[in-house]
């Protein structure tokens, strides 16, 4: 009747045995009695040379051990018995002669190795426990074993109160009950007011308990009183749990032992739960109503069923902090945990990244979207079939209690552009650690650089994030307090870095299309839905995850940047020898300057910064410092939000006339430049207006600067709306500069 495998490991056990000598001896094999039943093969171990210490288990020079190889061997691992149960105490030995061997025998035990790699870890843990060191310093301690007989799951999510000699006693709030699991909260002291509501009664021990936790009532009793318990603060706290108990719920008991934690580190409360019947608990109750000091039947029905009843423990499933260490720990996510979140945009991207924020374990999120859950969204977006027709935001807080019933949630169905204007709203908003825009909206775009134009600027930073037409590509940017703009600002950033680099012309191409064919957008319904990306489930998360990490790398660090922007190709079309997979930039800052004329603000780059000084210091080498000098000026104007880039400074075109009187600038290759530029950045980089000097003066427009005005935009050749005119004062080392804009407007009559 034995396996293939069977048949292997007791050719192995005899090559051992014949190879070692005294050491080892095969005594006995017994067959499986069926097919697919187990083989026994009973083995002699000679121990005398291991190293006994105190503490160890104190073996005879030579035991019998029991080896059971199941019929799949190796697939499935033997089991280890000893012959006897004389060491039932020692911790790693189970049902009193079960043998331990492994942690997480998923990956330790190596089907391949076969009986040569289990006798080996045989031989070591048998080495470690004569020397008592089964539980290394700094290693996890074996937890005790409650054997558990109950379907029923226990599951503690705040931490214990550490217990004072001999016991603490008190209860554990039940916050949330199913006929499946059971979760614990606070933890009350009896000499503490009870809250309305479940409780489980409780004992926790500042000592440990046994190896092997009792099956029986009487056993425990025994046990407890035997270490400083009165059993009247265990019949009490059985009786009031069963007292705050419904006659169809069971009762909860949870004992504590100070058995959690590593070997000589502090030790923590381990728990176990004891689930007594919803019949025993009624009976609990109704003796406990009935009973009277002349007939105190509570005690009498206490002592009776305590003499009988088994103990049914139930699985305890660890949620407390001080026992579980976040399998996200190491991650960047923790940035997330305990912060306050406002999401704007509950689409693909907003509702992945509010469960992903609820899961790190955020304090709180704020969600903002207007629009509704349909069915088409569904192959991408967080949400099923039974939120269709409800709001997204409203949906998203749903899922997120789902995930995390701890994250405080605040949803609101409005446009993220009306909650701007109202102040209580606006408050709310600002009290966040972080704004994640995932609108990919323009005008949200528009209304953040609106809304926090002024400067000194106040406000969490601002992370938004867009994936691409095909959902392949992604990019995110950063706007801090101290950077000089918001998103719209980065992103004109990003798409002139994109367009300056080697490797940016995917992403160029990408977000800031030229080309008929991207152009045209993609309506899942024509003519009647919102224009968006094609992309799976997969392609969202995919993306969408690697912005979260991003992110919180960025949010993270001890000196956060001003602004940053992130790209990630994840598309097959990049060409693997050319194109990284991600590109991330960040600037250094602006000069910020302000038109006193007609209120805009002057974003002047360090490009042209550096461009225009190395300009004025070229003419004082070749003419004298005396001499005037100037050139053209390249970015954008946005008359809605009076705002000015400069980003790009040429010098004086070919024709321009200096000379210590002023300055003259000329017009010849300056069509040139413009098209250069507009081309390259694809309409973020064109003609603004010029640059010239005041030699050791102040940087304000002459008579004959304004003049020159009045003369260009009055006229016809120049057929802008606007003009800023910069001026450099001062000196080389010390730099004074002053722009200002010029209206047509103003020469119109």
């Amino acid at each position: 009747m034995r396996s293939e495998g069977q048949a292997w490991a007791v050719e192995q056990l005899d090559e051992i045995a014949r190879a070692s000598g005294e050491w080892f001896e095969v005594v006995e094999i017994v067959e499986p009695t069926a097919e697919g039943g187990l083989l026994s093969a009973t083995i002699s171990v000679d121990l005398s040379r291991y190293e006994h210490r105190e503490g160890g288990i104190p073996f005879r020079a030579r035991e019998r051990l029991t080896v059971k190889v199941h019929a799949d061997f190796p697939l499935d691992r033997p089991l280890l018995y000893f012959t006897h149960k004389n060491y039932a105490d020692f911790s790693h030995v189970q049902w009193g002669d079960y043998i331990c061997l492994y942690q997480a025998s998923e990956t330790e035990w190596q089907p391949a190795d076969g009986m040569f790699g289990f006798l080996t870890r045989v031989d070591a843990w048998l080495r470690a426990a004569a020397a008592g060191e089964l539980d290394p310093t700094g290693l996890p301690l074996h937890p005790p074993i409650a054997y558990s007989t109950s379907k029923l799951r226990v599951v503690p999510r705040q931490n214990t109160p550490e217990p004072a000699p001999p016991f603490w006693a008190g209860y554990a709030r039940i916050t949330k009950e199913s006929e499946t699991v059971i979760e614990l909260g606070a933890w009350i002291e009896n000499s503490e007011p009870i809250p309305d509501g479940r409780v489980a009664a409780a004992v926790l021990l500042p000592a440990g308990m046994p190896h092997e936790y009792p099956a029986t009532m009487m056993e425990l009793l025994d046990h407890l009183v035997g270490i400083g318990v009165p059993i009247q603060i265990l019949r009490l706290s059985l009786t009031l749990g069963a007292l705050r108990t419904n006659a169809d719920q069971p009762v909860i008991f949870v004992l504590g032992a100070a058995m959690r934690g590593t070997a000589g580190g502090e030790r923590k409360q381990h728990l176990a739960c004891w689930r007594i019947d919803p019949e025993r608990g009624k009976k609990l109750c109704d003796a406990a109503l009935a009973s009277t000091p002349d007939n105190p039947i509570d005690i009498d029905e206490f002592y009776a069923w305590a003499v009988e009843a088994k103990i049914e423990w139930c699985q305890v499933l660890e949620d407390r902090s001080e026992i579980v260490e976040r399998r996200d720990s190491r991650s960047p996510a923790g940035w997330w945990t305990g912060k306050n979140v406002a999401i704007v945009g509950c689409g693909a991207i907003g509702s992945s990244i509010a469960i992903m924020a609820a899961r790190a374990g955020a304090r709180k999120l704020q969600l903002y979207d207007d629009s509704i859950v349909k069915p088409g969204i569904l192959v991408r977006q967080q949400f099923d079939r039974y939120q269709i027709g409800y709001g997204k935001a409203q949906s998203t807080a749903r899922n997120v209690s789902y995930a995390n019933p701890d994250v405080e949630t605040v949803h609101l169905g409005r446009d993220i552009r009306k909650v701007l204007r109202e102040d209580e709203w606006l408050a709310a908003l600002l009290e966040a650690d972080v704004i994640v825009d995932a609108t990919a909206s323009r005008t949200v775009a528009v209304a953040w650089e609106r809304q926090f134009r002024e400067l000194p600027k106040s406000h969490p930073p601002l992370l938004t994030m867009a994936l691409g037409h095909n959902g392949d590509i992604a990019l995110m940017t950063l706007a801090t307090s101290a950077s000089p703009g918001m998103s719209l600002h980065v992103d004109r950033l990003s798409k002139i870095a994109f367009a300056n680099s080697s490797r940016g012309k995917g992403f160029l191409d990408e977000f800031w299309p030229v080309s008929a064919d991207r152009e045209r957008l993609f309506q899942p319904e024509p003519g009647c839905s919102d224009p968006t990306f094609r992309g799976s489930a997969a392609d969202v998360l995919c993306l969408t995850s690697r912005m979260f990490n991003v992110g919180a790398t960025w949010l993270s660090e001890a000196e956060q940047p001003r602004h940053r922007c992130y790209a990630l190709d994840l598309s097959n079309r990049r060409p693997k020898a050319r194109l990284p997979a991600e590109l991330e930039f960040d600037w250094a800052p602006n000069d910020l300057l302000t038109d006193f004329r007609h209120g805009y603000r002057l974003h002047l780059g360090r490009s042209a910064r550096t461009a225009i000084l190395s300009w004025v210091r070229r003419s004082e080498r070749l003419r004298g410092p005396r001499v005037e000098t100037g050139g053209i000026l390249f970015g954008e104007a946005d008359e809605f939000l009076k705002t000015i880039w400069i980003d790009e400074a040429s010098g004086p075109p070919p024709d321009s006339i200096a000379s210590e009187e002023g300055f003259v600038c000329g017009v010849e290759g300056v069509q040139d430049l413009h098209a250069e530029k507009t081309k390259r950045t694809r309409g973020s980089v064109r003609f603004v207006g010029m640059w010239h000097t005041h030699p050791g003066g102040m940087p304000i427009p002459s008579g004959t600067d304004r003049a020159a005005m009045a003369k260009l935009l009055g006229g016809d050749e120049f057929l802008g709306r606007q003009f800023l005119m910069l001026i450099v004062g001062g000196t080389t080392a010390n730099v004074v500069i002053s722009g200002n804009v010029y209206k047509r407007s103003e020469y119109e009559h």
